[in-house]
């Protein structure tokens, strides 16, 4: 049975988005790590793709699901319940740092960055944070086998195999120089995922 080409250029689409939101935030927590930029703008560059990341990464699993048959194949329809949980728990992360902390932080309020800023050793929504990536990470991992080209199989179960590192880094924030892998494993599983479901959309 044929799939339907549309269901493919949804699904690249969104992989194309989520690999542009996943440089849009690596790009500047790089240049924020390494000094070039400093608050506010750093923040409000990280977070903001970070938030359009989170339904992206959503609809590019939905895409990869309608995309692969037999149809209803319970890994990637477990993929899209994680990547779900993922974006349920960040996407409130990202907006009370764009639309509370950061114009706190800009007012002065002290109080309002203790209690929600994210995302510093000891924040609370640090850990909010980290949950929602292991989860991403864990969605990757757990589609993987459904993938058929082997580079985009490969991928996702690198992406996935970083979970362990970034939960871990509520109890041992040192792990965060393996969990930076994300940077460079995710935007390559989403632009192998984006290639795969344009030529389906071809054929």
């Amino acid at each position: 049975m044929a799939l339907p080409s549309e269901y493919a250029r949804f699904g690249y689409r969104w992989a194309l988005a989520a690999l542009v939101f996943s440089l849009g935030y690596g790009v500047p927590q790089i240049l924020q790590v390494a000094g070039v930029l400093t608050f506010p703008l750093d923040e409000i560059l990280i977070f903001a793709p970070s938030l359009a990341l989170a339904p992206s990464f959503v609809l590019a699993m939905a895409g990869l699901h309608a995309t692969r048959l037999p149809a209803g194949d319970p890994r990637t329809l477990g993929a899209i319940g994680l990547a779900i949980m993922y974006a349920t728990l960040v996407s409130s992360v990202y907006a009370i740092q764009l639309s509370a902390v950061i114009p706190g932080k800009l007012a002065g309020d002290s109080m309002i960055a203790t209690l929600f800023s994210c995302c510093g050793q000891g924040q609370p929504l640090t850990a909010v944070d980290l949950t929602g990536y292991t989860l991403m990470s864990l969605s990757t991992l757990v589609a993987a086998p459904a993938i058929q080209p082997r580079a985009t199989r490969l991928a996702m179960i690198a992406n996935g195999l970083i979970a362990p590192f970034l939960i871990l880094q509520t109890a041992w924030p040192g792990l965060i120089w393996i969990g930076a892998l994300w940077l460079v494993t995710f935007p390559l599983a989403m632009g192998l995922l984006a290639r795969d479901q344009w030529r389906l959309s071809l054929s």
